[in-house]
């Protein structure tokens, strides 16, 4: 047969595979088998005019489909909202965080509609993996992994009702380690106050005595109240718990919960407790 594809063989082995294109590119079409955007004419005349063998391939849409083409990866920082519908201004109803996966479930335009896990909703389609990329991603995570079932490999989204679970979970935890902060420190109510020291027995200053309280658990801090003002992370004082610490004007003590803190107060009181409001916060910051 002649390089040239003749023109009644091109129209019966073509017709189907070019009346099956989509009007529509969906995840699972990767961008390079995609057909050029040209109409039927365009394509007929490539092939008669063609002065080098065309392969009828470039112009059909693939048959088959890799394992993971119907997969979308998050491609962020931080997470990427799954909302109820394709809008900004949608309730969020889950969290893919990054390399989080999820399935396509309908076309790729600005949004595009996934299942991960239990949520099921919009994401915005600038921030996702889908096509060959999300295969070869996903055959990757597989080939570096050890779980035996390819569907362990990959993590699913978080959804709204599982997220406030797990973080009233976790502050009951850090609540509760900060409990055991805050009675170890209590022991030392009485003991002198001694300004520069770090001592909890023979005394401490403010921040000293708030160093050696959180040195003994491992937590090491800096030695004045002002590089503390910036250790952990920041939380407002209705949220203060446990273990806390808060920092005022040159002052800094250990929030012991119901509006109190334990502290070393002065040469006079020595190391005591004190209203938490008893002068202007600074910043309640967060070690554990």
């Amino acid at each position: 047969m002649d390089s040239i594809l003749k023109k009644g063989l091109f129209l019966v082995t073509t017709a189907g595979a070019i009346t099956a294109f989509p009007a529509t590119a969906y995840a699972d079409d990767p961008a390079d088998d995609v057909m050029p955007q040209m109409g039927i004419e365009e394509v007929l005349n490539n092939c008669y005019n063609a002065k080098e063998e065309i392969a009828v391939e470039e112009y059909l849409v693939p048959t088959e489909k890799g394992e993971y083409l119907d997969m979308a990866f998050a491609n962020v920082q931080s997470f990427l909202y799954i909302r109820s519908e394709p809008t900004t201004e949608s309730e969020w109803v889950g969290k893919l965080y990054p390399d989080y996966a999820a399935k396509i479930l309908g076309p790729v335009g600005e949004w595009t509609k996934v299942q991960s896990g239990e949520v099921t909703g919009y994401v915005y389609s600038e921030y996702i993996i889908i096509g060959n990329n999300a295969e070869q991603k996903a055959q990757e995570m597989v080939r570096n992994s050890d779980a035996e079932n390819g569907e362990e490999v990959f993590t699913y989204a978080e959804s709204k009702e599982e997220e406030e679970a797990r973080l009233a979970e976790e502050a009951a935890a850090k609540a509760g380690s900060g409990q055991a902060i805050v009675d170890f420190a209590c022991q030392f109510i009485g003991n002198p106050y001694v300004w520069g020291g770090t001592s909890l027995t023979n005394g401490a200053d403010c921040s000293g005595f708030v160093q050696s309280v959180f040195a003994h658990f491992g937590v090491s801090l800096p030695r004045t109240t002002w590089d503390m003002e910036h250790v952990g992370t920041p939380v407002s004082y209705d949220q203060a718990i446990p273990g806390d610490i808060i920092l005022y004007s040159g002052h800094v003590g250990i929030y012991m919960g119901n509006g109190q803190i334990v502290n070393a107060i002065n040469s006079a009181r020595g190391i005591g407790i004190l209203p938490a409001t008893y002068s202007s916060i600074v910043t309640v910051r967060r070690l554990i």
